[in-house]
């Protein structure tokens, strides 16, 4: 069965791999060449050490050199040894940049403004295949055409069927 990663990174990046049954956190990302911090592979240096912020995963074998059985309470993780149970949400503690990886752009449609109030209006675009989000994420839009961009903060949940913005 496979299973999502989000992947974020200290600059705000979110990036989302699947991972494959018995698959690790590293090898899904580096499959989609995002180069997260990795050194031995065999559990044992701690260079890809990450904190799992949601989703169960089983830590697979490492020693007490590279993560701490404190460390693995706390919610700490071995990328190279981690291999998923469900979906989860994983912060890298480095740059999108530092990893070889960018925010992505995707194109859709504009399915519809409402005003809601005289300073208030809604709008509503369709979501891109392949389109993913955390809460609390923002996405910059730009007006096709133009140089013109501006970040937003979702209205919708992650999952809806459509993406929804309010704007005052």
């Amino acid at each position: 069965m496979t299973h999502s990663i989000a992947l974020t990174f200290e600059d705000g990046v979110t990036r989302f791999v699947e991972s494959r049954p018995g698959e690790t956190v590293a090898d899904a990302a580096y499959r989609l060449g995002i180069n997260i911090p990795l050194d031995c592979r065999d559990g044992a240096c701690g260079t890809c050490k990450c904190r799992v912020e949601s989703g169960s995963y089983d830590g697979g074998s490492y020693i007490e050199d590279a993560l701490t059985d404190e460390e693995a309470a706390s919610g700490l993780a071995l990328a190279c040894q981690a291999r998923p149970s469900s979906d989860l949400v994983v912060a890298i503690p480095a740059a999108s940049t530092a990893c070889k990886t960018r925010p992505q752009g995707f194109e859709t449609t504009l399915r519809g403004v409402q005003r809601l109030s005289p300073t208030t209006l809604a709008f509503t675009l369709e979501r891109p295949d392949g389109f993913a989000f955390l809460p609390g994420q923002y996405v910059n839009l730009r007006v096709p055409g133009t140089d013109q961009q501006r970040a937003y903060s979702f209205s919708s949940a992650p999952g809806a069927e459509a993406l929804s913005f309010l704007v005052r």
